[in-house]
């Protein structure tokens, strides 16, 4: 009875309301045309290791020249871009990745911290985006960015975050672009970011990068998973490696999200199977008795076991290794 009264009572609250004839209508502004809009907040996902942050980089790069991104037609005119990366040092990693990416240095920005830790509730941020007309926030990763007091893991953690950055980058008409990791496991993109399933349905626009079936070991792909504003854009591809640097590659509408976040877990199946395997072969050549490593390593490539997936099968089994006669011995 008390909350009917209570409902029955709102009559009494003042309330501003606007109808909708008198809001004036605004296109979609792009600064990667389908993949990160203007105004909002942007979402990156991917395996450690993969290529997220150079990835990053490169799309810093080009907003800072101007220069097009795969898939589109007219380039976003040159602007600046923050950078706040919380796992790669500024003097040894980011600056000569910059560089080697052609960017443009002058139009790229750190928040120094002053000994006060960048989070994402940060009114530094809303501040250094003003100061220098930036385009393009880059925020990496998302765990590292969080107040101490607040969890992935919790919908009232994460929706205030991500709605007080959708209130920034709407106020600023800049983007902002979160990378996060995913978790471990089988199962669909939507449910695989790490942290509460929140942090994806709160924002328009998801993508997801990694490697991919069919692809070469240094290739990887950017598959769009969640688009609010537009069709879902074509999954690019790009190659990193120590020789070429970086490269986009170009389309391949094959790749999905899934793919691309179940092709590790599907390794890492692989990898334990063959750690099993080879496993097995050690404790049944130690079941006779101590055996010289080197007869050892030799026996296991017969059998089709590399001497890595061999070692790590030693550590695993607990199968010790002492000297005899310089010899190394392995024994249980």
């Amino acid at each position: 009875m008390n909350d009917d009264k209570t409902i029955n009572n709102n009559d009494t609250v003042e309330v501003d309301t606007t109808p909708a004839s008198d809001i004036q209508t605004q296109p979609i502004v792009w600064l990667y045309e389908s993949y990160i809009p203007i105004g909002t907040v942007t979402l990156l996902f991917g395996e450690g290791g993969e290529g997220k942050s150079f990835y990053a980089l490169a799309l810093a790069a080009a907003i800072s020249n101007g220069l097009p991104l795969p898939g589109m037609d007219t380039p976003f005119p040159a602007s600046d871009v923050i950078i706040s990366n919380a796992e790669n040092p500024w003097p040894t990693v980011l600056k000569p990745r910059l560089e080697m990416l052609g960017a443009n240095c002058e139009r790229i920005h750190r928040i120094n911290d002053g000994g006060k830790r960048l989070t994402m509730t940060d009114e530094r941020i809303e501040a250094a985006i003003r100061k220098h007309s930036v385009k393009l926030t880059i925020i990496d990763p998302i765990q590292c960015h969080l107040p101490s007091f607040m969890s992935m893991g919790r919908v009232e953690s994460m929706r205030p975050i991500l709605t007080h950055l959708e209130n920034v980058a709407e106020r600023t008409q800049s983007a902002i672009l979160l990378i996060g990791h995913v978790n471990k496991g089988r199962g669909k993109a939507q449910h695989r970011g790490l942290g509460s399933v929140d942090i994806i349905n709160s924002v328009p626009s998801v993508m997801y990068l990694g490697r991919a079936e069919g692809l070469d070991r240094d290739v990887r792909a950017v598959a769009h998973g969640k688009s609010n504003f537009a069709e879902l854009a074509p999954t690019q591809t790009f190659r990193l490696n120590k020789k070429d640097g970086f490269q986009w590659l170009g389309e391949n509408e094959d790749i999905t999200p899934d793919d691309i976040l179940n092709y590790n877990a599907k390794k890492e199946r692989e990898d334990k199977s063959k750690l099993d395997e080879a496993a097995d072969f050690l404790l049944d050549l130690l079941s006779e008795g101590d055996i010289p490593a080197i007869e050892a390593i030799e026996l296991a490539d017969e059998a089709g076991i590399s001497k890595r997936t061999l070692e790590r099968a030693r550590q695993a089994e607990n199968i010790k290794s002492k000297k005899v006669n310089d010899h190394w011995i392995w024994h249980l």
